[in-house]
C-alpha cells in the first residue's frame, strides 16, 4: 500500500475537517486544553470498572485511567491538529471510551462544543471496509503515534495488552 495520507483521507465517506463555521465562537486551543483536563471521566470509569453485566469486559482501574488518558490526549491532537490531518485514529481502548462518552449525548454535546466549537462526529467503519480499508486505518493510525509522540513524548501502548 502507497496511499499518501491525502490519499486514505479521501477513501472516507466523510473526514473530521472543520465544518463551515454559523459565525459561532471556535474555543481556542488554551479553552479546549482548560475544558479537556476539567472533564469529569468519573462515571465512564466507574462503569468500565463494575461488573455490569452489560459491559463485554470489565477494566481494572489503572486500565481505565491510562485509557481515559490517552482518551484527552486524543481530543487535544484532534483539536490541534485537525486542519491538517483530518483523520486521527484512536487506539482501540481509546475507541473504547469515546464510545462511552458518546453515549452519554447530552454531556458529549456539551463537551464537544466546548472543544470543538461544534459536534465531534465519529466515523466507526474506518477500517471495515476490505483490506485495503484496513491497511489505510493502520497507516493513519501510525501518524496518530507520531502526532501523540510529538506532543506527548512517548506512542501510546495497548492498555490491554496483545490480544490472546
Amino acid at each position: 500500500m502507497n496511499n499518501s495520507y491525502e490519499d486514505i483521507v479521501n477513501t472516507l465517506p466523510h473526514s473530521m475537517t472543520l465544518p463551515e463555521q454559523d459565525g459561532g465562537e471556535v474555543p481556542s486551543l488554551e479553552d479546549a486544553i482548560r475544558h479537556i483536563n476539567n472533564m469529569d471521566f468519573s462515571p465512564i470509569q466507574k462503569k468500565l470498572t463494575s461488573k455490569d453485566p452489560l459491559l463485554c469486559r470489565c477494566w481494572s482501574a489503572v486500565e481505565a485511567e491510562i485509557a481515559i488518558q490517552y482518551y484527552r490526549n486524543f481530543l487535544f491532537l484532534n483539536k490541534k491538529y485537525l486542519p491538517t490531518h483530518p483523520i486521527i485514529p484512536p487506539l482501540l481502548e481509546v475507541d473504547e471510551i469515546w464510545h462511552h462518552h458518546l453515549l452519554d449525548t447530552r454531556q458529549y454535546m456539551t463537551d464537544s462544543m466546548a472543544i470543538f466549537g461544534y459536534y465531534f462526529h465519529h466515523y466507526p467503519y474506518f477500517g471495515t471496509r476490505g483490506n485495503d480499508d484496513l491497511n489505510n486505518l493502520k497507516a493513519a493510525f501510525e501518524e496518530s503515534q507520531k502526532l501523540h509522540e510529538l506532543e506527548f513524548g512517548s506512542r501510546m501502548i495497548s492498555v490491554w495488552g496483545p490480544p490472546e
